[in-house]
């Protein structure tokens, strides 16, 4: 199962994760100041990743690809990890379309 990670980067900066079952970041939403940011962050990311219009295909000045998600006004709230083509990108777009409405909130979690 999918869950949503909140990470404490410093004394008052946070971000929210979405890990897949191997630990692994499959996207990060934007820094927060608090953590309540960071659960409206989640509960935004949420809503809108459901919904295809919603994403943005990238390409990395490497040549790698990402893809990020848009919020309703338009701003980015959430970017993917690296992926190495664009079928892997797709296939993280997959997943978090489909996994995004059950990932379970793990706000104990904090590293820095």
């Amino acid at each position: 199962m999918e869950i949503f990670v909140i990470h404490k980067q410093s004394e008052e900066h946070y971000y929210a994760a979405l890990l897949a079952n191997n630990g692994r970041i499959i996207l990060k939403g934007k820094d927060c100041t608090n953590l309540h940011d960071c659960k409206y962050s989640i509960d935004s990311i949420r809503s809108n990743a459901t919904d295809y219009s919603n994403y943005e295909l990238m390409t990395a000045s490497d040549g790698k690809y990402y893809f990020r998600v848009r919020g309703s006004g338009g701003d980015e709230i959430a970017r993917s990890e690296i992926f190495e083509d664009t079928t892997q990108r797709y296939e993280g777009i997959v997943l978090v379309k489909r996994t995004i409405p059950y990932a379970i909130v793990d706000d104990q979690l904090f590293t820095v």
